[in-house]
């Protein structure tokens, strides 16, 4: 699948990649032009339907290969020894941002999936992306120390209220331009805040 567009040059790959991230995440699936697309990717609209036969294709392959690169990404730079629970979650983090820069419009993308409502793209982008999902969840939360944590604390209600915040700190630096390492420090600070609210008191 794909084969003549991997057979172009990393940085063509990478021109028509963050081209075509950057319409998709403009708009949703049905609104998004692939003429725009080729235009943004400095190439003819043939051209682009040379490599993905039509535009469903190429935006399945893209979100396969932004979670993929993700995953592999992650499980590269994972510090099994690692098991607190801020310090995963800024490692995470990190790896996004790491992403970003060089796919700027990754993380933007990916959230406007979430909020697509194409029901045949959903289905298969749910097969897809089910599996890694459940998976690393569950890894996360066999990893982290709970003990560390005031009692009373809602462990997955926190993880997920974090999902939101890291997601809205990236949503900021598209939208108003700034660097991606000063949404990542801006990011630890409210990790920081977090950690002093939801752990015990070190003795």
């Amino acid at each position: 699948m794909n084969e003549k567009f991997y057979h172009l040059s990393e940085e063509r790959q990478h021109q028509i990649i963050n081209g075509a991230l950057k319409v998709f995440s403009e708009s949703s699936y049905d609104k998004t032009s692939t003429l725009a697309i080729a235009q943004e990717a400095g190439i003819s609209k043939g051209l682009l339907f040379h490599y993905f036969k039509n535009k469903k294709e190429l935006y399945l392959f893209l979100y396969e290969y932004c979670i993929t690169h993700l995953l592999q990404e992650m499980e590269e730079s994972k510090n099994q020894e690692e098991h607190d629970f801020f310090e995963i979650i800024l490692q995470s983090q990190n790896l996004k941002c790491k992403m970003m820069k060089k796919y700027r419009y990754l993380y933007a993308f990916i959230l406007r999936v979430y909020l697509e409502q194409d029901e045949e793209l959903i289905s298969e982008i749910a097969t897809f992306s089910k599996p890694f999902v459940e998976e690393n969840f569950r890894n996360f939360f066999e990893r982290i120390e709970v003990t560390k944590f005031r009692e009373g604390v809602d462990i997955p209600l926190l993880f997920q209220s974090l999902q939101w915040c890291a997601d809205g700190f990236m949503r900021e630096a598209l939208n108003q331009n700034k660097s991606i390492d000063t949404i990542a420090a801006e990011f630890e600070k409210v990790l920081q805040l977090y950690r002093q609210n939801f752990y015990k008191e070190e003795v």
